[in-house]
């Protein structure tokens, strides 16, 4: 018989229980509630609330004014809160606070006159948020630190909070050789830490790892990436339903994990399938 190890660290982080917290307070008090852009990244929380009769929008323009509005945990830029104040609409802010915390940095070290420099994916809600803030230089990988053109002056460098831990020491690293005064203030949360600490674990003593959660998800990708790097075979599947018998071909020792945004009992049900293909839970790691 396999074995199923759960990595301890996985699962809602205390930015989307809070979201998902605040949206179920909105739908109680307003009629009808928008949401700008997805909540939290994964269809089954999205859809729970759709049943709900909220609405996910990618524009102000698609929100009437007066109406109630949630930003999502992801953050906005100054540039949307204050059209949202022209609309009238009634907001109320989901934005994790450890997402708020970065905003806040970067409006600080950019009145004091420092340069900045953003570690984080382009087209991500969260890094367009941030982006709002401030002229910033934004970077993704080591190549790109060669091509960044800047005086070494004021430097400050900020992340993504759901930025690889393994990319938020390669990266800085390269910078610091290249502007020897930069300032590194981070970003990437705990949550993010701890789960990505504990796939390491979990993939030195498993034969394939399975995460569960979006495509669109950060730091579920994030979490895949961590498990290839210690060389074993990791698949980031959103439920049960994509998982594939091949995968568990001479598999011994099967680790989970799960995204920051992904329900629990997508996990249990992940495990009950595993159940059918000889494989039981020993414990938690």
């Amino acid at each position: 018989m396999g074995e199923i190890i759960v990595a301890q660290s996985h699962g809602f982080c205390e930015g989307v229980k809070s979201a998902i917290t605040i949206l179920n307070m909105a739908v109680n008090e307003f009629d009808k509630v928008y949401v700008l852009h997805e909540l939290v990244h994964n269809p089954f929380v999205i859809n729970s609330f759709k049943d709900k009769g909220v609405v996910f929008v990618d524009s102000l323009d698609e929100v009437p004014d007066d109406s109630a509005l949630v930003f999502s945990a992801h953050g906005v830029s100054p540039a949307f809160r204050k059209k949202a104040e022209e609309k009238n609409l009634k907001v109320i802010d989901a934005t994790c606070s450890l997402v708020q915390l970065v905003h806040d940095k970067v409006r600080n070290y950019s009145s004091q006159g420092y340069t900045i420099i953003y570690i984080g994916k382009k087209g991500h809600a969260e890094v367009e948020g941030v982006l709002g803030e401030a002229d910033m230089f934004v970077i993704n990988s080591a190549e790109d630190v060669d091509k960044l053109n800047i005086d070494n002056g004021k430097l400050v460098c900020l992340t993504q909070t759901t930025l690889s831990v393994d990319d938020a020491e390669e990266i800085p690293a390269k910078l610091k050789e290249k502007f020897p005064e930069l300032k590194f203030e981070g970003g990437i949360c705990h949550a993010t830490t701890n789960r990505q600490n504990a796939v390491k674990d979990l993939a030195k003593k498993c034969d394939l790892v399975l995460v569960l959660g979006a495509k669109n998800s950060s730091n579920s990708n994030k979490l895949m990436e961590t498990a290839k790097k210690q060389g074993v075979p990791a698949y980031l599947i959103l439920d049960k339903s994509e998982l594939k018998e091949e995968w568990l071909n001479d598999v011994q020792t099967i680790g989970i994990s799960s995204g920051a945004s992904c329900p629990e009992f997508l996990l249990d049900e992940l495990v009950n399938e595993l159940e059918k293909f000889n494989f039981s839970v020993r414990k938690t790691l």
